[in-house]
């Protein structure tokens, strides 16, 4: 033991520092320890989640065939005249009611089991007004229809009251079903349309205060599945005459379907800081029910307003525009992308009600309208809207390319001149859709997949414009290939100029196809003196660019994979030699 003060004072120091290191250790291991440890089951919590999983399938499982053994009793009860037909819809009208209650008694303690037996007996007791409206003649339409109103009522009362989204869905859905199998003689279009109004203005109170998606869509389906039922019993023209107070109560009928289901979730995102529904949160967001309802409203809209006034193409493409713009106005916030993709559906379906669908125009529209969308989503960052817009783009690039081509003959046949107003509108056609992919192309990043396909497809888009202005004239051939064979080498020195690989690997590809062209096809089909020209002409044409390429790439380095490899890299820097000092 030293006498030494300072030593003394460091060494207690160090015991100190290494009692509370200990301390610690210890207190970190009982940390560890109980988050190893298996968590109890809180007092009052009888049932865990695997349990809970069982009696939902069992519930499931159960209330169906209990539902299913129902109805074989009414089928036996039928064959064996047991009990008459007031007596067999009463009783099964009863078992449902009697579901309802008892689901609701159960609802604090069993949720799950109380929340099927709910379901099951709404489900019921739409069954058992459809059989008395249509299976047995023990009530009018209307008194059915109005008791189907009164249950759905019911069902969103009480789904709206327990929180469950599942039991607003079967009410809706039952509710606008059950006239799909109803309405089948035509007439009472009024009494249809407001039943169906009357319904999905619920549904819609409902929406706004719960924010379900669920029921969005389920109102969606079933709201629409009533309008075409309506439209094919009530208005289609080959079938019926309908008058034009039906025609005015189906147009209502549709417009409340369009407001329910396209307007309210949109003025709901926009006027209220409610949250929406958490459920479809993880999905992709253009396939979500409120999004997918969002999108298909305006579009069945126009579609059936269309089927029953038979709208001229003019006032057809007018409204549908006008409805379009209105589109893009409100797409803003959470349903931005549905409603420019409805307004972009739209534009489309208007331009080709106008022009028609074989019509290269038609094709070219779509193209610009495709890359527009693109150039919108890139901007507020939308790239599942984005991938549509390249979707719709290169479709209609597709079609275009293949319209350019049949105009003037099938390959492989003598091909027939175009003039006036054909080359005019292929013209038209092409200049617009290769300027609007080459247009996203060029916007788009260097090493991008968009960029490839964009500027491919606008590439295709002018060699075949070429081949339908030229191909039909006197030693068209030749021309096709002397006017390929000069893009392609523009292609090259524009891409050597701009530093840019994809466009001269573009354009020598168009080099190399139009020298295999001369070889296989030219030669066997060109005139001697022609034959002369076009070898000539593209050899020395190529033999100058060849000896223009290290100009052409003056003043620009081309390191790495990709270049050219003609521009010489700089030279490294000289390393400076220190001067000796003295000492050395």
């Amino acid at each position: 033991m030293t006498d030494d003060p300072d030593l003394q004072a460091r060494v207690e120091a160090l015991e100190g520092r290494v009692a509370e290191l200990e301390a610690r250790l210890e207190r970190a291991a009982r940390v560890s320890r109980a988050r190893r440890a298996k968590p109890s089951r809180p007092p009052g919590v009888r049932v865990r989640w695997a349990e809970a999983k069982s009696e939902d399938v069992l519930g499931k499982v159960g209330i169906g065939l209990f539902l299913i053994g129902v109805l074989f009793l009414l089928r036996e009860a039928v064959e064996r005249g047991w009990l008459t037909a007031a007596v067999r819809v009463g009783g099964a009208g009863a078992i449902g009611a009697a579901l309802v209650v008892v689901g609701m008694r159960m609802r604090e303690s069993r949720p799950v089991l109380g929340r099927l037996l709910t379901g099951g007996g709404i489900a019921a007791l739409f069954g058992t007004l459809w059989t008395a409206a249509v299976l047995y003649p023990l009530l009018p339409p209307l008194v059915a229809l109005a008791g189907m109103a009164g249950v759905a009522a019911l069902a969103l009362v009480l789904a709206s009251r327990e929180n469950d989204a599942a039991l607003s869905v079967v009410g809706t859905l039952g509710a606008l079903m059950t006239p799909l199998l109803l309405y089948r003689e035509g007439g009472q279009m009024d009494l249809l349309m407001g039943y169906a109004a009357v319904v999905l203005v619920g549904a819609a109170l409902v929406y706004w205060r719960q924010g379900w998606a669920a029921l969005v869509g389920s109102a969606s389906v079933g709201g629409w599945g009533v309008v075409l039922v309506a439209w094919v019993v009530g208005i289609w023209p080959e079938a019926v005459e309908a008058g034009r107070v039906d025609r005015w109560a189906f147009s209502l009928g549709a417009l409340a379907v369009w407001a329910t289901t396209g307007a309210v979730p949109v003025l709901r995102a926009r006027m209220t800081d409610l949250s929406s529904d958490p459920v479809f949160a993880g999905w992709p967001a253009l396939v979500r029910p409120t999004e997918a309802a969002v999108f298909v409203a305006p579009l069945a809209l126009i579609g059936f307003l269309d089927a029953a006034w038979t709208w001229s193409d003019a006032v057809f493409a007018g409204v549908a525009l006008g409805v379009g713009a209105v589109a893009v106005g409100a797409s803003t916030g959470a349903f931005s992308g549905p409603l420019r993709l409805a307004a972009v559906a739209l534009a489309a379906w208007a331009v080709t009600r106008i022009l028609g669908p074989d019509d290269g125009r038609t094709a070219a529209a779509i193209v610009a309208i495709g890359c527009a969308l693109v150039w919108s989503a890139r901007r507020d960052r939308q790239r599942d809207v984005a991938l549509v817009g390249h979707a719709i783009a290169m479709g209609a690039a597709a079609g275009l390319v293949l319209v350019l081509m049949v105009v003037p003959g099938v390959p492989f046949e003598e091909l027939e001149p175009v003039t006036g107003h054909r080359l005019l509108d292929a013209t038209l056609a092409a200049g617009l859709g290769a300027l609007a992919l080459g247009g996203i192309g060029f916007a788009s990043g260097r090493e991008t997949t968009a960029r490839g396909f964009h500027l491919t497809a606008a590439h295709l888009v002018v060699v075949v414009w070429l081949r339908l202005a030229l191909g039909g004239m006197e030693n068209g051939t030749a021309l096709v290939s002397a006017a390929w064979g000069v893009y392609g080498v523009v292609l090259v020195v524009v891409g050597l100029r701009l530093g840019d690989d994809l466009v001269r690997a573009i354009g020598l590809g168009t080099v190399l196809l139009t020298v295999a062209k001369v070889l296989l096809v030219d030669l066997a089909e060109v005139p001697a003196l022609w034959r002369i020209v076009l070898f000539m002409g593209l050899g020395a044409l190529l033999l100058l660019v060849s000896y223009l390429v290290p100009s052409l790439l003056k003043g620009r380095t081309r390191e790495g994979p990709g270049g050219d490899g003609l521009a010489e890299p700089p030279l490294p820097p000289t390393p400076s030699v220190p001067e000796p000092t003295e000492a050395e």
